[in-house]
């Protein structure tokens, strides 16, 4: 008697998206998780107001998404499975952005390239007080290319701050997330280098602080520096 298959898959890693040229909504893939026997599926979970919530399965490593609302964003973690139930650790949280462009003539998005080499780091800086901070981020290209035009991306947690006023970039807001893209004189960060942003943001009660952060879709790690 064969023992039981007790060896869970690897976790899903390296989200990106658009993984392809004509995206309609949200469309997203990654690489493939490895098995000692074989991985049968991927389910896939969406951030939701109580938490994750599965919204599909895919057998292979890309997904589509069309119950959003074009132009916002939204948050996945992707968990590997095998044909004996066991389950991968989830992959790290994945920002992707709900897209206007043509339908794909497949019901299967296949993935047509390699995943970008973009790799960050963000370290968050602040003064509080009790209406208010003032926040200073430097985030760093800690990839091997050169980003070429950036999105920030920052989730808080409910109730978000409320942006007052931003620089170094144009700055927005839209529901739980700020938003800071580049302007002419930032737009590229080589690798190895950084740029400096801020805002002023108005809140009550406690100071929040960021959940995580994104560029251009891509997951960065942070640091939180010391307050000023």
């Amino acid at each position: 008697m064969s023992a039981a298959d007790t060896t869970p898959p690897s976790k899903p890693t390296g989200l990106y998206e658009p993984c392809s040229s004509d995206t309609l909504y949200v469309l997203f893939c990654w690489t493939p998780s490895t098995d000692d026997v074989g991985v049968v599926a991927y389910d896939v979970y969406r951030q939701g107001d109580t938490g994750y919530v599965q919204v599909g399965t895919s057998s292979y490593p890309a997904f589509g998404d069309d119950d959003v609302v074009i132009g916002r964003t939204y948050t996945y973690i992707v968990i590997a499975r095998d044909a004996a139930g066991n389950q991968s650790a989830p992959s790290d949280p994945f920002v992707a952005l709900a897209r206007g462009g043509l339908p794909s003539p497949t019901a299967t998005p296949t993935p047509t390239r390699t995943p970008p080499s973009l790799a960050c780091d963000v370290t968050y800086e602040f003064v509080a007080w009790r209406t208010g901070q003032n926040a200073w981020i430097t985030l760093k290209n800690t990839g091997t290319a050169p980003i070429a035009g950036w999105t920030l991306s920052i989730r808080w947690q409910e109730p978000a701050p409320r942006l007052t006023s931003g620089h170094s970039a144009v700055w927005s807001r839209t529901d739980s997330f700020f938003t800071a893209r580049n302007l002419a004189w930032n737009k590229v960060i080589a690798p190895g280098a950084s740029v400096q942003v801020g805002f002023t943001a108005a809140h009550t009660g406690a100071t929040p602080v960021p959940l995580y952060y994104g560029v251009n879709g891509v997951y960065c790690s942070s640091t939180y520096g010391p307050r000023r």
